[in-house]
């Protein structure tokens, strides 16, 4: 064969392989050139499309959204038939409902339904007297609520409206046509009392019938609450850069938060959904945080991992820690690594330890599950893949002590498991690039300088200003 026939028929074979890896690489929606650009085989990540058996837990963790869909207000319960809502669940709701039709469990039309409905609920929120969502609504009525389900403004968490924050950017940013509806929502909110110049989050809690402000967010939590704000254009970076020291866990060092408990009134402790999720949505690429910083989180993120692996290796002990809430009290328990001076600490709200209700939770498993492809995550998804009522959804998880299942239902649960399956689908992280664009209506209506609408957002800040924290 002639010398340039050969050439040719060589050239048109690696065109013809670099058009398929074209193709390949844009398949899904370009989910495989993310998969390359964010890391590809050096990812431990485990991505590609759902087997019929994920895409079966998908439909599980959805029908708990059919369930307790209130009609009146598009929001959903926060627990299995129970009208209370918090508003990191309402975040919970928007992340659920974009993975659902990603996932493609509803059709478009559906999406639209619910969508207009939550966005119309969230532009006429009550807000509490600091002008900041309420932390609990009631789902059927939209009110302000207490614990108890009863008419009251009961102050804010910074936490869950950061929560709320990352999930209507996600909205905006796979569905360009709602952003300017979803922007509105937050042009309502005052932030003179929630961040300062310097991206220090503060709380707003109701003590003796006043509403007082106080710093929010631990090491993990604040992270993640600062990559809600950052999406926005507000300094996160003391946030960012919470103080930390290390504990020793089979010889490894952590980092915890290094603030006094007794003078911040919240524990020091390190769990694993902080980090799962800023995996699962940035891939520890958090807006402001940047090089250095990203290259931290993600070797906090691998520790947390690794630490549960060993404690399976060395003691043959499945754990994937969470909080998690009971049917009965304490009602909410704090599950961690390492919280107090003690390592493996179950801690229920009212401050007891109770290592008899330590669990593995379904929310840790589909995160770690997601995000690490190994043995152990194997592991503990085989003990957590029938993990559910198949008509309600998936249950909090699975004592370690006795194998029993906690049978609690809950929206952040449900919400993850969409979320996780979503990430492996998606070949990566779902928010990569979710800042806001200068085009957006957000920024527009703040470029306005005769007719901004004075209420601490970004542009409107000075360096001497700080919150009005009584």
């Amino acid at each position: 064969m002639p010398q340039t026939v050969m050439r040719r028929r060589a050239l048109f074979l690696l065109l013809a392989a670099l058009l398929l890896a074209i193709v390949a690489l844009a398949h899904h929606n370009g989910a495989g050139w993310r998969w390359l650009v964010q890391g590809g085989w050096h990812s431990s990540a485990r991505m590609g499309a759902l087997t019929p058996e994920e895409q079966r837990w998908a439909q599980v963790a959805w029908r708990y959204f059919s369930n307790n869909t209130q009609p009146e207000t598009g929001l959903i319960n926060g627990s299995d038939r129970r009208p209370l809502v918090s508003v990191w669940q309402i975040g919970d709701t928007l992340v659920a409902l974009t993975a659902a039709r990603e996932l493609k469990l509803i059709d478009e039309s559906e999406f639209d339904r619910r969508l207009t409905r939550i966005v119309g609920t969230l532009n006429r929120l009550p807000l509490s007297s600091a002008g900041l969502p309420n932390r609990l609504y009631n789902s059927r009525s939209n009110t302000m609520v207490d614990y108890s389900n009863q008419p009251k403004s009961i102050g804010w968490s910074a936490q869950d409206i950061a929560r709320l924050l990352m999930a209507l950017r996600i909205v905006a940013v796979r569905h360009p046509a709602w952003a300017e509806y979803l922007e509105r929502v937050v042009l309502r909110w005052n932030f003179c009392r929630i961040v300062d110049d310097q991206g220090q989050l503060y709380a707003g809690l109701l003590q003796n019938g006043q509403l007082t402000a106080r710093q929010e967010g631990r090491l993990g939590d604040s992270e993640y609450s600062a990559a809600g704000f950052g999406l926005w254009g507000f300094a996160n970076q003391l946030s960012l850069r919470p103080p930390a020291q290390h504990v020793i866990i089979y010889g490894t060092a952590l980092d915890i938060d290094a603030r006094d408990p007794r003078t911040t009134w919240t524990p020091s402790a390190i769990t694993t959904m902080p980090y799962a999720l800023s995996g699962l949505e940035y891939g520890w690429d958090l807006p402001g945080a940047g090089r250095e910083t990203g290259k931290l989180l993600r070797q906090r993120a691998s520790l947390v991992y690794q630490t549960q692996e060993q404690r399976w290796r060395r003691e043959n002990i499945l754990t994937a820690r969470s909080d998690f809430t009971l049917a009965a009290a304490p009602w909410h328990v704090n599950d961690t690594l390492y919280a107090n001076g003690y390592a493996w600490n179950t801690l229920g709200d009212d401050g007891n330890y109770y290592p008899r209700l330590a669990q593995v939770s379904t929310r840790a498993v589909f995160g770690l599950w997601a995000l690490w492809d190994s043995d152990f995550t194997d592991a503990l998804m085989r003990m957590t893949r029938l993990q559910y009522d198949a008509q309600r959804g998936w249950f909090e998880g699975r004592t370690e002590a006795t194998g029993d299942y906690n049978r609690a239902i809950t929206l952040s649960t449900n919400a993850t498991v969409l979320e996780a399956l979503w990430y492996k689908a998606n070949m990566g992280p779902l928010l990569p690039a979710g800042q806001l664009t200068a085009d957006s209506y957000f920024s527009r209506r703040l470029a306005d300088v005769f007719n901004r609408p004075g209420q601490c957002l970004p542009p409107e800040r000075h360096a001497t200003e700080r919150p009005d924290v009584p």
